[in-house]
């Protein structure tokens, strides 16, 4: 039995006993002498026969309740000995999913481990595998040690996708981003020898590119979800998971009682529960530790639990009043989507219908924003979305706008500065006027991660992002963009330079941005400050009217050349000075080989 304990399949399910749940580098030893134990009273002990096994599930959890993630979601919720035994069964599984290569394998672990179970009253995971495996010593690491490690092992992927997530969703900023890993991530890479990928993200910090940044976080983001089982999730959702919550969490599931895990059938058999078959994944956006009370020794027959139905935004904020169902123990449920102002459905829970079982279960349906549009024809920007500056204006401490409460003025600027806020929330002036809650999200400027209240009014503020096709797109970011293969702007297709002129075939929706579709299929960026709709054309050549100098920046600092009256020179690409300090007007610049120049009329003429 004790060589079973350090079995892990290749799919990942570890067996009863969960020997090296922890990173690949703390498992136990192989070696361990299997006639070793820990002496125990045999009548202290209850023995819980296991006949079948839950699949494995991702634990998500929040202030709503918890939600099972299935791994496999066509399978069924329980599995038999017999069943994991049954050839024809098993095809019938793999049928349903023929990516699994070793799927005789993994029910075989099912099957192995369906044997008899027996625990200490109040005996928890931990305790349970030291007791049988022989101890500390036997272990080669202590309890304490090997709980830290686990929670460790659980903060690091929380970290990466929830930050990851923020970042996308322009929650955070670049440098909040950067500062949460320096202080947070980084050391608990180091502490666990993870070399590769602390290169990884110091890497990444050294970007430039913008577009290149958010790409490569992007891709981040995706190959983390790939070994969670959050596929499904919405990058608003993914945002909502705390490491310190979700580490947390795993603590407290390591460290319950066993029997937690063992599920009466009501024939005096137990199903092992499937967290326990991966290895104890699970993510939290509110974890509050709580005090577990002694399980009843003499546990009640199999009852049926409610179905509770959750009407969520994208943020996890309750929109509509939850639903209990509830029902005989085997009998079918079945779920509904509500009609709510204001908002469209955006995601249909895979088990909106089902039956109810001996544990409580949660259905929750996730809606996204509406645009909605005022009387007046005002558009107001949904929650979460990105809008920027088209006038000057101010950010406010509260929704009076007084000079007391002026926190800091953003100063008219031309479209590819333009200041971006991310829009948190909504209220009214006491006179009415319309206020958006925003957070400042100029990464690059001394403002970044402000936090307070703007003017509403369409002629100072609009959408950042495109919401109507167009035929055709020029490029204006100084850098270029990038094309895509998906529309989470992953997998890298193609560059387009700055005043590239690109036919549009769509324009589609991600979450609370816009991608346009071109004509060949790939999926570029509809922000405004990077592109323009329509052709824009700029000068080829200039001609200097007088003498001019030719500088290093776009803030004509560091001169590196004089030219005189009537020289012609090639331009290359445009831009503005004071790209990121919004207390001063920016002015055109001219790229031209080696630098730049003025791009004012009345020093220098354009040339089509």
């Amino acid at each position: 039995m004790n060589r079973l304990i350090h079995k892990i399949t290749i799919s990942g399910l570890t067996l009863l006993l969960l020997g090296g749940v922890v990173s690949p580098s703390i498992a136990f030893a192989d070696s361990t002498d299997p006639t070793q134990s820990v002496t125990t009273k045999t009548s202290d002990l209850q023995t819980y026969p296991v006949r079948a096994m839950e699949p494995m599930y991702t634990l998500m959890s929040g202030k709503n309740g918890n939600e099972k993630l299935y791994w496999y979601p066509k399978w069924p919720t329980t599995i038999t000995k017999a069943e994991a035994e049954d050839p024809a069964f098993i095809q019938g599984l793999n049928d349903m999913y023929p990516e699994i290569t070793d799927l005789s394998n993994l029910t075989r672990t099912f099957a192995d481990s369906m044997v008899d179970i027996d625990l200490l009253p109040g005996e928890s995971m931990v305790d349970y595998q030291f007791r049988e495996i022989g101890g500390e010593e036997a272990a080669g690491m202590s309890k304490a040690d090997y709980i830290n490690n686990m929670v460790l092992s659980a903060y690091l992927p929380a970290w990466m996708i929830g930050t990851n997530a923020k970042y996308i969703t322009h929650q955070i900023t670049r440098s909040e981003m950067q500062t949460s890993y320096e202080t947070n991530f980084r050391p608990k890479l180091v502490e666990l020898g993870q070399s590769g990928m602390i290169k990884i993200y110091d890497d990444l910090f050294k970007l430039e590119d913008d577009d290149e940044f958010f790409s490569t976080v992007s891709n981040l983001l995706q190959n983390s979800l790939l070994s969670s089982h959050l596929g499904e999730r919405t990058n608003e959702q993914l945002a909502a998971i705390e490491p310190d919550d979700s580490a947390r969490q795993t603590r407290a599931l390591i460290t319950a009682p066993m029997s937690n895990y063992l599920h009466p059938l009501g024939d005096g058999n137990y199903k092992m529960d499937g967290i326990v078959g991966s290895q104890f994944q699970s993510f939290s956006s509110w974890f509050v530790d709580t005090v577990t009370p002694d399980p009843d020794p003499n546990p009640n027959p199999a009852t049926s639990q409610p179905v509770t139905v959750y009407y969520v935004d994208a943020k996890g904020k309750q929109i509509a009043p939850d639903k209990t169902l509830t029902g005989s123990l085997g009998s079918a449920y079945a779920t509904d989507a509500l009609t709510i102002k204001n908002y469209k459905l955006s995601q249909t829970p895979a088990n909106a219908k089902g039956t109810f079982t001996s544990q409580a279960q949660t259905v929750t349906y996730v809606y996204d924003p509406e645009i909605q549009t005022g009387g007046s024809g005002a558009t107001v920007a949904p929650e979460g979305s990105a809008v920027y500056g088209l006038k000057k204006l101010a950010l406010y401490k509260k929704n009076s706008f007084t000079k007391k409460n002026r926190i800091t003025v953003y100063t008219k600027k031309s479209r590819q500065n333009r200041p971006m806020f991310v829009v948190t929330g909504y209220t009214k002036s006491a006179s009415g006027a319309k206020r958006y809650k925003v957070r400042d999200v100029n990464h690059h400027s001394k403002t970044a991660g402000k936090t307070g209240y703007i003017t509403a009014k369409k002629s100072v503020v609009a959408p950042v992002y495109y919401t109507k096709k167009t035929s055709k797109i020029t490029v204006t970011n100084p850098s270029g963009i990038n094309a895509y293969a998906k529309k989470n702007l992953t997998k890298k297709k193609a560059h387009y330079r700055q005043g590239q002129v690109l036919k549009v075939k769509k324009i589609v929706r991600h979450n609370l941005t816009t991608r346009f579709v071109l004509t060949n299929g790939r999926y570029v960026t509809a922000n405004k400050k990077l592109v323009i709709a329509g052709k824009k054309t700029m000068p080829k050549k200039i001609v200097t009217k007088t003498a001019i100098n030719r500088y290093r920046t776009a803030n004509l600092t560091k001169r590196n050349h004089h030219y005189r009256k009537n020289t012609v020179l090639k331009v290359t690409g445009w831009t503005y000075s004071n790209a990121n300090n919004f207390s001063k007007r920016d002015t055109l610049r001219y790229k031209v080989s080696g630098g730049y120049v003025t791009g004012n009329s009345r020093y220098v003429r354009g040339i089509k």
